[in-house]
């Protein structure tokens, strides 16, 4: 992952990546009623350079502490938020530099015309839907086998409604969820189970998002896109949303 590509519309900003043939991270930020810009832009950056310049002065953490057992709302009770990093980014058109006219610090990063973005054509209109606080997930991949290659969904009408499992050498570990235990929501499309294999590196990238997010929801279209989505809240009553897409393996059968 050395390029990232940038968006901004009047809908909010987009941030997106490719790692791997077949998976492709995204992150988003809806703007606040009232903002208005003029089109749209897009253009791409060196990840590499653009996170040397953010962490010139050292990392900045995640900043807000969550409890509570989240069943209310997005967000579980007592929430809190801490002081946060905060960039200013500049765009003047193609060529342009990425400007952070700060008193202590001005950083300048060449820019270029991105390629066409990476297209998965989701199926916003036949899918089944999972939602989950992100917490559940991230315990649930670490159960898993991480030498194993692939990683397998299984979503069925019947208890358990979710199953990941890892197909290692050695054994094959489950992880079952099931609807009103851990799941909040559960719409499933058929009347019998399926079972879809995913690459497993790639959707271990989310356990980076995992410790940050409060919400995930894991959707998969009709041709076995997978699609998770988390909700990053970022101060209070505002929100990031990080999305990952995975392309499915071709049956072993």
């Amino acid at each position: 992952m050395t390029d990232a590509e940038l968006s901004h519309s009047q809908s909010g900003s987009e941030y997106g990546s490719g790692t791997q043939r077949g998976s492709h991270p995204q992150y988003s930020q809806r703007m606040p009623p009232g903002y208005s810009t003029d089109g749209t832009v897009n253009f791409g950056i060196n990840l590499a350079t653009l996170l040397s310049c953010l962490n010139m002065f050292g990392t900045a953490g995640w900043t807000n502490t969550q409890s509570g057992d989240g069943s209310s709302g997005v967000i579980g009770g007592g929430t809190t938020f801490g002081p946060a990093t905060a960039i200013k980014l500049s765009y003047n058109g193609t060529g342009s530099k990425l400007e952070d006219d700060g008193i202590v610090t001005t950083c300048g990063v060449p820019t270029f015309d991105p390629e066409p973005p990476v297209d998965f054509e989701f199926n916003e209109e036949n899918h089944s839907k999972i939602i989950m606080k992100a917490q559940w997930l991230e315990e649930g991949l670490r159960d898993l086998d991480a030498t194993s290659d692939r990683v397998v969904v299984r979503l069925s009408p019947e208890i358990p409604h979710l199953r990941i499992s890892s197909l290692g050498t050695i054994e094959n570990l489950d992880v079952n969820y099931s609807q009103g235990d851990v799941i909040e929501t559960f719409v499933y499309q058929y009347d019998r189970p399926i079972e879809i294999s995913y690459n497993f590196s790639h959707v271990l990238n989310v356990l980076r998002v995992c410790p940050m997010a409060t919400k995930a929801n894991m959707a998969i279209d009709s041709k076995d896109f997978m699609r998770i989505q988390f909700l990053l809240p970022v101060v209070e009553h505002k929100y990031l949303f990080a999305e990952y897409s995975f392309s499915p393996l071709e049956s072993m059968d």
